[in-house]
């Protein structure tokens, strides 16, 4: 494992770890909110077996600055950009969990002849698609920490990884419909994105598929990191996912 970093044009540092041979194909991994690379290390020997593997800590999060009042999507996915170029890698995969599932599908309409195939494990389009309850704990979360942000860096920190959250992704219909490569949406029984909205999203793109994690909730990649890697990685490689 290597440990490297780039610095954005305004002063940004952006952590990331390297794993595997970089001879392979490329798999980005991207966490979701409020966490950090460290997230997916229960699954990296599964991928590295297969991928050169780029695990990241998204702008803001981890060991990664943000120089800005605020994160703008549009600059993580700047970020991520960065580093491909950095490392001189044409195309790549993408992994993506709850928020970074969101971040890997944007990248992939603002840079589509980069990306072979992605893995999108609960993203949401809109915030119809994710249950009230969710919402409603957000609220509360944003107020407190906001509260807290004058008096406490981790709060101000926080508090701005949670506006990530909440920000419109901005993603039009068409710009789904324009998305052709494969894409494996990945959801849990009982999970706080909605079933529905995944499945209507697999059928706008052009070449979507649904994979329903049953018995599991928004945190199988937490849970059962092993399973879930396993389930995945054949679609990753070309083939089709084997099941639950």
């Amino acid at each position: 494992m290597r440990t490297a970093s780039i610095t954005m044009s305004d002063g940004t540092k952006i952590v990331y770890d390297e794993y595997g041979n970089n001879k392979l194909a490329t798999l980005f991994l991207l966490h979701g909110n409020g966490s950090s690379a460290r997230y997916f290390k229960r699954q990296l020997p599964i991928y590295t077996a297969y991928f050169h593997v780029i695990a990241i800590d998204s702008r803001g999060h981890g060991r990664s600055t943000n120089a800005k009042e605020s994160i703008d999507m549009g600059d993580v996915i700047d970020d991520i950009e960065e580093i491909r170029r950095s490392l001189s890698i044409d195309m790549i995969y993408i992994l993506g969990y709850s928020d970074g599932a969101n971040i890997g599908l944007k990248y992939a309409i603002e840079h589509p002849n980069h990306v072979t195939r992605m893995v999108l494990n609960a993203p949401n389009v809109t915030s119809d698609g994710i249950y009230r309850i969710l919402w409603w704990g957000d609220a509360i979360a944003r107020f407190s920490t906001e509260l807290l942000s004058p008096v406490s860096q981790s709060a101000r920190r926080r508090h701005k990884q949670l506006h990530v959250m909440s920000a419109p992704l901005n993603i039009t219909q068409k710009q789904l419909e324009n998305l052709a490569l494969p894409i494996l949406f990945v959801i849990g029984q009982f999970d706080v994105v909605k079933r529905q909205h995944i499945v209507n999203i697999s059928k706008i793109v052009p070449y979507g598929t649904v994979l329903i994690l049953h018995g599991h909730g928004h945190f199988v990649t937490y849970t059962n990191p092993r399973k879930f890697a396993k389930l995945v990685v054949p679609f990753l490689l070309g083939g089709e996912y084997e099941g639950d």
